[in-house]
């Protein structure tokens, strides 16, 4: 699992480059207002994709993973994010489910990294309480 945090957060790395690249030429001569609002746009996802690739690091090199009882599975995906956390916060999977499908709106026993709240093992399913 760490080699694959590893891969996810060099991937968002990456990306986050390119946004950062993309912002460079359009804040460059000849800054046209437009250019400038695209380039203002590209620095925010660039700065946002290197930050997640930070966290997947940090867990691929210092681990550290999270139990968390609880979790409710969400009916759609389309978000990103997997699970709601009782807390309010969100785990997802690495870039696809590799266990058992998930039936939206049950309770699932996670594990997850730290940093990235990536789950690093099968959800296991629980009850509420």
């Amino acid at each position: 699992m760490r080699l694959a945090l590893a891969a996810k957060g060099s991937l968002l790395a990456a990306m986050g480059a390119l946004f950062g690249a993309l912002a460079l030429r359009a804040l460059g001569p000849p800054a046209r207002w437009w250019a400038i609002l695209f380039g203002l746009g590209f620095v925010l996802l660039g700065a946002f994709l290197a930050w997640a690739g930070l966290m997947a690091w940090l867990d691929a090199l210092i681990g550290g993973a999270v139990t968390a009882s609880g979790a409710r599975a969400l009916p759609s995906r389309r978000a990103g994010h997997s699970l709601r956390l009782p807390d309010g916060h969100f785990v997802e999977f690495i870039l696809h489910n590799p266990w058992a499908p998930l039936v939206p709106g049950r309770i699932y026993n996670v594990t997850y990294g730290r940093f990235s709240r990536v789950l690093v093992a099968p959800p296991v399913e629980g009850r509420e309480g």
